[in-house]
């Protein structure tokens, strides 16, 4: 990429350079190796370019948005892919790809260069200590797909000895070890640096530690070693990585820099405006958005309810299993009856009465109230006799016009469109458009991390508080004991649509079983005038049966990289 490049990069992105004489030096495509590394202006250029190409947020411009969401259960998206539903991952890690060595290769390029710079100490360090995140992020995403992968911290050359470039991999443990350890390097960097909002800082660094060391600590518990060692950690070194993920965790809570979010006094707009509220007391690292002409996502083009705007929109809409497993605020239950669900008519203000404030913030659902509207996705109506399935105009409901077959049916899904993270304040953005930011890491993530890692080091009481905690801000019934599928529970409802479950399960090693179940939509759902409810049935959602495998907990290295690389070998288990 030339430098020109990098600096429209710079200035869409977080604002790290502002001068405006910028352009009046030297042509960009020829400044020389040296005065890059010598101008801090161009270093921050750089900077910023790499903090761009870290995929903190899947596919941000694209129908797949919440492909993560897909494949972990949560919600079906229109025009998914999905390599391991149907059992034929085996050459890569399909959708979920990430082999990033260009980046780390360009990430120890800046570090190199950037250690040598004359530029004032404390910036140098600074930079370098951002760079050093970035990176111990991208070990982060490859260790968890793939296991152990070579540790580079050396930009390679293609005049390098065969030695040097032809790289073995480093095992699971010791990449996860190597992170720890670069996060700790971070975190004392940066101690006391206040910086952009958007810009890495030491509690972003304990965050990545904390959520890392949770991973590392499960695979510990729930898995097993493999390949002399390669995969998996000694069952015994598992109390260990539960103690440094809740040791990350406590010292950002301890720390009095974060705190829940409550800006909003009803308790499902409060939990829908955590989202929404930039810069809130919550966020600890956020991926920074601009919207129209600057860095934008498409996440509110792709997903914003159908029938609201003339755009593409519900490309995402929520299993029944994920709606059941939202509590109503009394700590009951969500669990749905689906025989009487079909058997009667169903008023789903009813249904949902009194449901985890969460829920509404989280899932629309047929008359959810939505930006002065409705959400209505019905396919025909029954009307004095008739079954009507045509856009008719009928009559008025909940003050607005009923037509025989709602307008946005055709994108009706499972009739139940995502709505976090959805901007209602505004209307739906163009493609790449949205500005809102995505949350990487958040005070409530931390504290579901110390209460898992508390739980699992015998600290039950500690981590109930923390647990309780999280409710208490949802506005449901406190826990008065805690399990370790209570615990879950609590992650899939809190962090629900937030890229956090498929990985989950993988890491518990509870994924064959729960991303293979056969997942539940409204098959139809059609109005009843005379008694406004509607009448159901219930089907399942995709058209072919999930099938994830034990192997699975590993994507494969692949042959055509093995091959690159012989080094590299073994392949992960049930790939060969």
């Amino acid at each position: 990429m030339k430098y020109s490049t990098l600096f429209v990069t710079i200035f869409i992105f977080l604002g790290i350079v502002g001068c405006s004489d910028i352009f009046e030096r030297q042509p960009l495509d020829k400044i020389s190796s040296a005065a890059v590394w010598e101008d801090l202006q161009l270093i921050d250029a750089n900077l910023a370019d790499l903090y761009v190409s870290t995929p903190f947020r899947y596919s941000e411009n694209s129908s797949r948005m919440t492909q993560p969401s897909y494949m972990g259960a949560e919600a079906y998206v229109h025009n998914a892919a999905d390599s391991w539903i149907d059992g034929s991952l085996n050459e890569t890690g399909g959708v979920w790809e990430y082999w990033a060595y260009d980046q780390i290769r360009r990430i120890n390029t800046f570090i190199q260069n950037v250690s040598q710079s004359p530029i004032d100490e404390d910036i140098r360090e600074r930079r370098l200590a951002e760079a050093r995140f970035l990176r111990a992020y991208a070990f982060f995403e490859m260790v968890k797909r793939y296991g152990g992968v070579p540790i580079i911290t050396e930009a390679q050359s293609v005049n390098d000895p065969e030695e040097e470039l032809f790289v073995s991999r480093n095992s699971e443990k010791e990449v996860y070890d190597f992170i720890a350890q670069e996060c700790d390097a971070v975190a004392t960097s940066l101690h006391n640096v206040s910086d952009e909002f958007g810009r890495v800082t030491e509690f972003t660094a304990l965050a990545l530690k904390s959520r890392a060391m949770l991973y590392a600590a499960s695979i510990a518990t729930f898995g097993n070693q493999q390949l002399d060692g390669l995969l998996g950690f000694p069952s015994s070194e598992a109390t260990s990585y539960w103690q440094k993920s809740y040791d990350a965790s406590k010292e950002i809570i301890n720390s009095g820099n974060f705190s829940l979010y409550n800006g909003k006094p009803d308790k499902a707009q409060n939990f829908q405006h955590l989202f929404l509220d930039e810069q809130n007391t919550e966020i600890i690292f956020a991926k920074v958005y601009h919207g129209r002409d600057k860095v934008g996502h498409s996440y509110d083009f792709y997903n914003y309810p159908a029938g609201f705007e003339n755009y593409w929109g519900a490309a995402t809409s929520v299993y029944l299993e994920t709606i059941e497993s939202f509590e109503y605020s009394d700590g009951s239950s969500g669990k749905l009856n689906y025989e009487d669900l079909q058997s009667g008519l169903v008023d789903f203000d009813n249904l949902f009465e009194n449901k985890d404030p969460r829920f509404f913030a989280s899932i629309l659902f047929p008359e959810a109230p939505f930006k002065d509207s409705r959400v209505r996705t019905h396919g025909g109506t029954f009307y004095n006799g008739e079954y009507i399935i045509a856009p008719t105009l009928i009559g008025d409901y909940n003050g607005l016009p009923w037509y025989g077959q709602s307008i946005a049916f055709a994108k009706a899904g499972t009739h139940f469109p995502v709505k976090k993270m959805i901007n209602e304040l505004e209307d739906q953005a163009l493609e790449g458009e949205s500005h809102t930011d995505f949350i990487v890491y958040r005070y409530g993530e931390i504290l579901l991390n110390l209460a898992e890692a508390a739980f699992e080091i015998g600290k039950t009481d500690e981590a109930l508080e923390y647990i309780n905690q999280v409710r208490a801000r949802a506005g449901i019934a406190s826990l008065t004991d805690l399990d370790r599928n209570k615990i879950r529970q609590e992650r899939r409802v809190e962090l629900a649509f937030e890229e956090h479950r498929f990985w989950d399960l993988r890491r518990w090693r509870i994924a064959v079983e729960e991303l293979s179940k056969e997942m539940h939509k409204l098959s139809s759902l059609d109005f009843d005038w005379d008694t406004k409810s509607y009448k159901v049935t219930i089907g399942p959602v995709d058209p072919i049966i999930r099938n994830f495998k034990e192997a699975y907990y590993y994507f494969p290295i692949g042959i055509t990289r093995i091959s690159n690389n012989p080094n590299l070998a073994p392949e992960n288990p049930g790939y060969n």
